[in-house]
């Protein structure tokens, strides 16, 4: 008989839960954090490839696509951290778009740092 207690213990503790996502909304900073960082990559893709079908001789235009790509990304960056702090959303958005933009700044950064020595 105690067997038969402790098993319907066990399938209540394991018991499948519901999830409730009414009333979180997508937020309209996390969206376009997500929207910019996937904009500075498409950029950053394109100065990349422009660069390598010059072999490294591109000259300044894809310079200004790599500085301009670095200021998309640092402004998708700071909306998605701006976002989190709102209340009953989805966090898909901005953390995906912080997680992209963040890389991109340290690449970028990293790139124009090699780039001056």
């Amino acid at each position: 008989m105690r067997q038969g207690l402790e098993g319907k213990k066990d399938k209540k503790r394991f018991k499948k839960t519901n999830l409730n996502f009414q009333g979180k909304k997508r937020s309209k900073r996390g969206v376009i954090s997500m929207v910019l960082s996937l904009l500075s990559l498409a950029g950053f893709v394109t100065a990349s490839v422009m660069s390598g079908i010059a072999k490294g001789a591109a000259g300044i235009v894809v310079g200004y696509i790599g500085i301009g790509c670095l200021l998309v990304a640092a402004i998708g960056f700071y909306l998605g951290a701006r976002s989190l702090r709102e209340r009953d959303i989805r966090y898909l958005h901005p953390v995906f778009g912080m997680a992209v933009s963040g890389l991109l700044l340290v690449a970028l950064i990293a790139l124009y740092l090699t780039g001056l020595l």
